[in-house]
């Protein structure tokens, strides 16, 4: 057995997977106790609090980010092992993920709204991708827009989900007269709800400062600069795994469909709210890394290892950097 082989072998095992988590288990220790500022865009929500300011502990909130950091790539290899949407093993999809986050420890160190985001977006896919082609898909239909719903009273930035999930239901096929019925009253049922318990007033609804999207004096510039070459590099990948993708069968495409939707506007959201940036991060290295997986499968040649070595330590790099600087 060659070199080429082991090393191929070695980034698609689940040594890698565990080895990738612990390496963002002590990055996240790293960031969270060197006096570096959490990542968190203030309090944002329509009715209660943003996520970023649950937990005063820096330890807890340490523990749970990392947590359902883990979680969310543990079920992104789940979803792909239930509807294979990646025509391998989503064991290397689930490293990247874990060394991108590695690359911006700030959404590693503390809870927020940004790392929430990633876990009603990979929940929400879950359910989304069991619908295909289904009849009686108006239960998921109108349990994901509760969420999303929800989740609104926190961040309004998840606002832009509810496109991409309407979307996301018309790629499976499902969404019809009933689906767009049970839209509306998922959506509308979180605030009868809390309205009914007299657990939120409508007199106390607010809208975030919307000038801040464009506020950029204090946004790190190699923080900006990361996240443009990280979106080139997606598109790349995007483009390229398209040619193979659109051969894939019809429920392979309406899968991967939905992660193309979401990749582009998530970085259209970044851009446009660059200010807090870093609450997209997580859902776009999700993006990224399924776009890693792909074409790690698809270009099946001898040297494939290389540029996902590079990416490697191209991440590494960037932890380093953003850390000490």
């Amino acid at each position: 057995m060659n070199n080429e082989v082991i090393i191929d072998r070695f980034l698609e095992s689940r040594s890698l997977n565990v080895i990738a988590a612990v390496m963002l288990l002590i990055v996240a220790i790293v960031y969270a106790f060197s006096g570096c500022e959490p990542a968190g865009n203030g309090n944002s929500g329509s009715f209660f609090p943003s996520c970023n300011l649950w937990i005063s502990s820096t330890t807890l909130s340490l523990l749970l980010n990392v947590a359902c950091i883990i979680a969310a790539g543990y079920l992104l290899k789940h979803l792909n092992r239930l509807h294979g949407f990646i025509r391998a093993d989503a064991t290397i999809a689930l490293s990247s993920f874990f060394m991108l986050q590695i690359a911006t420890p700030v959404v590693t160190g503390y809870f927020s709204e940004a790392t929430l985001m990633l876990i009603v977006v990979i929940t929400s896919a879950h359910m989304l991708f069991a619908t295909y082609h289904q009849r009686a898909a108006t239960r998921s239909i109108f349990m994901v827009f509760a969420m999303l719903g929800f989740y609104a009273m926190f961040q309004f930035m998840a606002l832009y989900l509810l496109a991409v999930f309407f979307i996301g239901f018309v790629q499976m096929r499902v969404m019809n007269l009933k689906g767009v019925i049970a839209t509306l009253l998922g959506l509308l049922t979180p605030y009868w709800i809390c309205y009914g318990f007299g657990i939120i007033s409508f007199a106390d609804f607010h809208l975030p400062d919307i000038t801040t999207a464009w506020n950029i004096a204090d946004v790190s510039w190699r923080l900006v600069a990361t996240c443009a070459l990280s979106a080139l590099a997606t598109l790349l990948l995007l483009a390229s795994n398209a040619m193979r993708i659109i051969g894939y069968n019809a429920k392979r495409r309406a899968c991967n469909g939905f992660f193309t939707v979401l990749t582009i506007t998530t970085i259209i959201m970044m851009a446009i709210d660059s200010a807090n940036v870093t609450a997209y991060m997580p859902t776009f290295n999700l993006c990224f890394a399924v776009q890693v997986g792909h074409a790690f499968t698809i270009n099946n040649n001898d040297k494939r290892y290389i540029p996902m070595l590079a990416l490697y330590a191209a991440c590494l790099g960037l932890c380093v950097y953003n850390i000490i600087w």
